[in-house]
Formats: C-alpha cells, structure tokens, sequence
C-alpha cells in the first residue's frame, strides 16, 4: 500500500513503495475521482524507480453535496 499525505501548503505526497522517497503528485490531472456526500476519492498515477505507483487520497469535503 503506497503511503500518502497532503503537506501543509496543500501539495500531494505520496512515499514510493521500492525508495521511500515523498513524491508529489499532481491534483490537477486525477486518474479517477469519486464523490461521495462527505468524502472526494483522489486516485493518482506516477512514476518512481522505474515503477508505476497508484497513491489514492480520500478527502472530507467542506460543504456537503445532497444533489
């Protein structure tokens, strides 16, 4: 399971399985995005030690959305 974290400047991190390095991961180009009433579900793709790595993120939402 790939270890993940938003900063406090709101970038996010996600710690390569083979290295252990925090890799940031892009917010703009999400791979899949489920929402939920309370939660958003990130899921991002990237590339480290030559590996592609799947990092998922689930967030509280501010408002919530009773559409």
């Amino acid at each position: 399971m790939i270890k993940t974290k938003i900063s406090a400047d709101g970038n996010y991190l996600a710690q390569c399985c083979k290295c252990g390095i925090w890799v940031e991961v892009c917010p703009e180009d999400p791979q899949y995005c489920k929402a939920e009433i309370f939660f958003e579900v990130f899921q991002f793709n990237f590339h480290c030690c030559g590996l592609r790595q799947s990092a998922t993120f689930t967030i509280e939402k501010d408002t919530v959305d009773f559409h």
